[in-house]
């Protein structure tokens, strides 16, 4: 799966974009419920992004398909180097790995 937006949060508070991710599913689970209509319990996304703060290791990621339906919405474990600075727009490659369900979740 692709898509061109996405966005790192710690807790609720908002650290980095992302621009042209790519995801990699390995497993999925068709649960579904009023507000998820879909959960993904392997992944691995690879991703352009951009953030001002010291990204830590753990995040939760939201990503916006390109379809424009909903967003996917999932935490993950930061596996490539960054660069620690602060203040500075940062802007490089990122892979993350998914620790547990990613879910398909619809604005609203």
């Amino acid at each position: 799966m692709r898509g061109k937006l996405g966005s790192f949060h710690v807790g609720k508070l908002l650290v980095g974009g992302i621009l042209n991710w790519s995801l990699d599913l390995t497993l999925a689970d068709t649960a579904r419920d009023a507000t998820t209509f879909y959960k993904l319990n392997k992944w691995k996304l690879t991703a352009e992004s951009y953030w001002l703060f010291d990204i830590p290791r753990k995040v939760t990621v939201r990503l916006y398909p390109d379809s424009g339906k909903g967003y996917w919405e999932g935490v993950g474990n930061v596996t490539s180097q960054t660069k620690q600075l602060w203040d500075t727009l940062i802007h490089e490659t990122i892979e993350i790995v998914g620790e547990g369900i990613l879910e398909g979740k619809l604005d609203g």
